[in-house]
């Protein structure tokens, strides 16, 4: 594609930690980019600790940096020195943002952010682009006022509902990036009415996924009726409440197993929950998968389930992209109405939602379903279709080549806002004199 090329020189990701299993979507989307010809660097604040990689991290063409842990201390400093060289007076301006703020973590990003812009100059880097919108987009927000270059960042749930969560700095990342992606139009509102006087800077791209990979295999599962899960081990996630409805339906007569795919901090507490339910026998943790692997435990079961819910720190999911892919692959589902959930799940069509942390509706929702094989196979024939236009990584990976390349182009199925002409960058926010330059701007 070479209309694409001579705009996507040098583009680095800034990423909490890669890989991780748990987030294929961030190694699919910079895959999709190496092949239309973006030459991709990442940064890493930390490394991976998950011995088991997704199986196609060998074609990464991309080199993958570690930033240095906190008793490489030197390190950073010598950087700080190279920066304050180099950089001048960008450097000592994004030096003293920090330093007004009191704030010794904001300082350690600074750190971050000189270690990042003295490779990222190296490598010809033109743009940063990170994932969550805490931790990884304050390391690039700080090494793109110190390079003088623009930055952009995927917002996604953890990183922006959690209670804790710092509104106004939000606020500050969103007014100076060049644009926002989120993964749901929900999240496109919540941002939105944030990012007063600046809302169309946050365009709304689905997690694509690879409809050619995520496919029905045209086998029937084999009995028993089998529930599907495959989620992290955490509280937004709603495990304990499907652990819950399945005790219901056990208690019910109802045959089925369920499976749980996924590891995570409340993995302890969910093995003593089926156990104390006594469901030994037919819910099983299954453990991390790899998509390989995940995609056999599609083609293996009837009905996809996962009851979101509001975690106690405010969390909660944008659009699980299990559910995406349950669907491409020709499973119902059942989840709840959390989110940016209803704008996948279209209730009696291709799924069913149920009130959050209801696990009585849940069971009954599930136990209908399997009583009901006629509802199973509408639900079914809906389900595939419901997801091949707006999560197409095909589509979506060629919306974000161009708002790398800063061109205007109209909006395309999957994806929601403008796209910032070449021209309209500097007012968008992603120009060097943007940047803020006294404690004023905060």
């Amino acid at each position: 594609m070479p209309k694409e090329k001579k705009h996507t020189e040098g583009v680095a990701y800034i990423l909490r930690k890669f890989p991780v299993l748990s987030e294929t979507f961030i190694l699919n989307e910079i895959l999709n980019l190496e092949a239309r010809g973006i030459r991709v660097h990442i940064f890493s604040l930390e490394r991976p600790n998950d011995p088991r990689f997704h199986e196609d991290l060998p074609k990464l063409k991309a080199n993958i940096q570690y930033l240095p842990r906190p008793e490489k201390i030197q390190t950073l400093w010598s950087h700080q020195v190279r920066s304050a060289k180099r950089f001048g007076k960008s450097y000592y301006r994004a030096l003293w943002y920090a330093l007004r703020r009191v704030s010794p973590a904001l300082l350690w990003r600074v750190f971050q952010g000189a270690y990042v812009a003295n490779h990222a100059r190296r490598l010809k880097v033109t743009h940063l682009h990170s994932h969550f919108a805490n931790r990884p987009t304050s390391v690039a927000f700080f090494a793109a006022m110190i390079m003088n270059i623009p930055y952009s960042f995927t917002a996604h749930a953890a990183d922006i509902f959690r209670t804790r969560m710092d509104q106004n700095a939000l606020a500050q990342k969103i007014r100076f990036a060049k644009f926002v992606v989120t993964v749901s139009e929900f999240n496109k509102k919540f941002l939105s009415e944030l990012a007063a006087g600046c809302p169309e800077k946050i365009i709304r791209i689905y997690n694509g996924i690879d409809l050619q990979r995520f496919v029905p295999n045209g086998i029937l599962a084999q009995k028993p009726f089998t529930i599907l899960c495959v989620s992290r081990l955490v509280e937004k996630k709603g495990i304990a409440v499907l652990i819950e409805a399945c005790k219901m339906l056990r208690d019910r007569k109802v045959e089925f197993q369920c499976w749980l795919v996924g590891g995570g901090e409340l993995e302890g507490q969910l093995r003593a929950q089926i156990k104390a339910s006594g469901l030994e026998s037919c819910v099983k943790l299954l453990g991390p998968h790899s998509q390989f692997e995940v995609l056999t435990r599609y083609h293996g079961a009837h009905l996809y389930a996962l009851p979101c819910v509001v975690s106690s720190d405010g969390n909660r999911d944008g659009l699980p992209v299990s559910i995406v892919e349950a669907l491409a692959c020709g499973l119902p589902v059942v989840s709840t109405p959390m989110t940016g959930i209803p704008e996948v799940i279209r209730n009696g069509e291709n799924g069913l939602l149920v009130p959050v942390g209801d696990a009585d509706a849940l069971s009954k929702a599930v136990e209908s379903v399997i009583r009901d094989p006629g509802l199973h196979t509408r639900l079914k024939s809906q389900a595939r279709s419901s997801v091949e236009s707006l999560f197409d990584q095909e589509k979506t990976s060629n919306t974000l080549v161009r708002l790398f390349a800063a061109e205007e182009t109209p909006a395309k199925p999957g994806v929601s806002g403008a796209v910032p002409a070449r021209g309209d960058i500097t007012r968008a926010g992603g120009h060097s004199k943007q940047w803020p330059l006294t404690p004023k701007n905060r």
